[in-house]
């Protein structure tokens, strides 16, 4: 059974609770969020089609839930856990806590998420993905992705990593994360895009 803190509003903390409870009582919880980036590309998985949440949406590379016992350095296990890469935590560049709500009739998930990036060089044949979890691992271009959540456009080219088959998909087939976790993420992303830029 898995045991989460949980908070007010504010961020205060209240109480430990069952994880069920949490999301049927609308809770605020934390997470560990990790979006795997390169020069050109950011990095999405296909949730695996047997999820009793959001089943074969596009997600975060990896994520999950803090448990009671673990501070948000333990969530890196999370990488581990569904993509099968090993990273160090102090890799990992920092966004910050972005509050991300998804509502749904009996299923109400209030996060406090630690959201993460990593620069990667892996290739796909240094995954193993937890099958339980994830169906792929798919690519989009960074600049596609800032204006897909910026709602600059509506769809973007999605490349399978198993066979580089392209797809067109749009804001619609990721997990409902708020308008605003999605505008956070792409703002920090076209920051660190003019921080490489060269000065002429």
């Amino acid at each position: 059974m898995e045991i989460l803190r949980t908070f007010d509003e504010n961020y205060h903390y209240i109480g430990d609770e069952n994880r069920d409870v949490v999301h049927r009582e609308g809770l605020w919880h934390e997470t560990f969020h990790c979006w795997l980036i390169d020069e050109e590309f950011i990095y999405i998985q296909k949730r695996s089609a047997n999820k009793k949440d959001f089943p074969s949406l596009f997600d975060i590379t990896a994520a999950g839930h803090l448990e009671a016992d673990e501070t948000v350095k333990d969530g890196i296990r999370e990488i581990k856990e569904e993509l099968g890469i090993q990273v160090g935590f102090s890799s990992l560049i920092e966004i910050g806590v972005i509050r991300d709500v998804i509502e749904l009739p009996n299923f109400y998930d209030y996060e406090f998420a630690h959201v993460y990036l990593y620069q990667s060089t892996f290739k796909m044949g240094d995954f193993s993905l937890q099958k339980e979890e994830v169906d792929g691992i798919y690519k989009i271009r960074q600049n596609d992705f800032i204006d897909l959540c910026l709602g600059k456009i509506k769809q973007v080219n999605c490349i399978s990593m198993t066979d580089l088959t392209e797809y067109k998909i749009g804001i619609i087939d990721f997990v409902p994360h708020p308008p605003t976790y999605f505008k956070a993420l792409a703002e920090k992303l076209k920051m660190l895009s003019l921080a490489k830029t060269p000065k002429i």
